[in-house]
């Protein structure tokens, strides 16, 4: 992560240091200036930790700034851990007089606004590697994060959240009643903690089983839910719960857009790909024998409930599918979201707890920016198909069983990112640069393709007036909508895609 020490950032704006400042303008100067300095942080996507003084937390817009940021963890340690710290001096507000006595004097005019920490963290007798672990542990088990998209509904990130389901539906005033939509293995291993969680809340609830994987994205399984919403009596200001990964999210929210003219519903994703990126947006569809999301509609959820903690059981497959989703977000949002990933793809390759919470909420967090902008697709939106074009069309040719859907879309990035390079779009290395990440996360970059995956390719939904659409990396961070790509373009792209790897 990105490191950034507040005290430091004032003295760079300053061009003066923090004494200096104390000495010849006072405490009130400083504050003000430590109050410009965070302001200035812009609110993007990639993981930076800033580190502050412990008086920043006094101002009230501080902490609605630090929480827009992200999560605040506080660094806790008793009075005599304190003064034994701070016996070299360089403090100003410590500077003379008893420097205990001020000390417990700091602490008890800040103790409100330290206890509004999301996290707490003692630091008594512990060297720094072990706070900085204590942290990270923290991270993936504290209150959790909470994402926005827009106005419209949050995404909220927390391991163990699935055992809150219950008090965060309440508290977007869902019905108190409810269908939970889901596989038959979910239903076995999970379906009791999400009943159990609702009854808490006072919400009773049913579990309708589905089909597993993409089989239950079929117009056969929707009217079959829909017979079993009206059997069970399901009203319009009833609900539904989608327990599981995106095929799940996909199909109970077509259900849920379609049943009595559409009805609220909450996402609860169970595989990393679902996390971050089926989940957002509301983009609802079940496919047809012609190809995959073909009938489909947007509908917002009213809550996505992200729990990091259900990954831990999911087969090591799964897991990098996901992952080839979160380089996607990265490659088309942001550059220094890309340059995280390569720091610690070893750590998410080998399913680093502290390392997919970080990555789960920065890839939520960019297309949730996204589907704020363009929550119809009709334009910035589009940029999240990078990968999807030719891996859609991979993925149906392979039956939806050669290929998962992230492996289709790692194999999409590198043909779209080759296209890029032989069309001029990119400069020569952007694509391998692309392909070195996603083997890092061991996801495949070279296949054969099958001859169908040509004619699932013409039948592309992202069609416009018959044309095909291209979303092509111009660089990291930035992409391009193309149209009329020359077929020789193509077939260059393709015959990457099936050479040997340079090692």
């Amino acid at each position: 992560a990105r490191a950034v020490e507040l005290d430091a950032l004032v003295e760079q704006r300053a061009q003066r240091t923090v004494a200096q400042i104390f000495e010849r303008d006072g405490e009130r100067a400083f504050r003000a200036l430590e109050r410009d300095a965070l302001a200035s942080l812009p609110e993007g996507f990639t993981w930076t930790v800033v580190s502050t003084g412990g008086g920043v937390v006094l101002d009230a817009a501080n902490r609605e700034r630090m929480r827009a940021l992200g999560v605040v963890v506080g660094l806790e340690a008793d009075l005599e851990t304190l003064a034994d710290r701070t016996t070299k001096g360089g403090r100003p507000l410590l500077a003379g007089g008893d420097r205990r006595a001020r000390l417990a004097g700091l602490l008890e005019e800040r103790r409100e606004a330290y206890a509004d920490a999301d996290v707490h963290v003692r630091t008594d007798e512990t060297e720094p590697p072990a706070i900085a672990r204590a942290i990270a542990a923290a991270l993936v088990s504290g209150r959790g994060v909470d994402v926005p998209v827009g106005d419209a509904y949050r995404v909220h990130v927390h391991a163990g959240a699935l055992d809150e389901l219950g008090v965060l539906a309440r508290g977007v005033n869902l019905s108190p009643r409810v269908i939970v939509v889901t596989d038959r293995v979910l239903a076995t291993t999970l379906g009791r903690r999400v009943t159990k969680s609702l009854a808490a809340a006072g919400i009773d609830s049913a579990i309708v089983r589905v089909p597993i994987g993409e089989k239950a994205k079929t117009a056969r399984s929707l009217e079959t839910l829909w017979r079993a919403f009206a059997r069970a009596g399901l009203g319009r200001d009833d609900a539904i719960v989608a327990l599981g990964g995106g095929s799940v999210g996909d199909l109970a929210g077509f259900a849920a857009s379609t049943f009595a003219r559409g009805v609220h519903w909450v996402a609860v994703p169970t595989t990393l790909l679902a996390m971050v990126d089926a989940s957002i947006g509301g983009k609802t569809a079940v496919d047809l024998p012609e190809g995959k999301n073909l009938a489909g509609s947007f509908h917002d959820p009213a809550l996505v409930v992200t729990d990091p903690a259900l990954l831990a059981t999911l087969p090591a497959r799964q897991v990098r599918s996901g992952l080839a989703e979160i380089v996607k977000s990265a490659i088309v949002a942001d550059a220094d979201l890309v340059a995280l990933l390569e720091r610690i793809a070893p750590p998410l390759a080998a399913r680093d707890e502290a390392a997919v919470f970080a990555a789960t909420v920065a890839t939520a967090r960019v297309k949730a920016s996204i589907v704020e902008r363009d929550p119809r697709e009709r334009g910035d939106r589009a940029a999240l198909n990078f990968g999807h074009t030719f891996g859609h069309a991979l993925e149906a040719a392979g039956g939806f069983r050669r290929y998962t859907h992230g492996e289709a879309v790692a194999l999409g990035m590198v043909f779209a990112s080759a296209l890029a390079e032989e069309l001029a779009l990119a400069r020569p290395g952007l694509r391998a640069r692309v392909e070195t990440l996603l083997a890092a996360l061991d996801l495949p970059v070279r296949t054969r393709i099958p001859a169908r995956a040509w004619t699932y390719l013409q039948r592309d939904k992202k069609r416009r007036e018959g044309k095909l659409r291209w979303v092509l990396p111009r660089r990291l961070g930035s992409v391009s909508l193309v149209e009329d790509v020359p077929d020789g373009a193509l077939h260059k792209a393709a015959a990457l895609l099936e050479s040997r790897r340079a090692s």
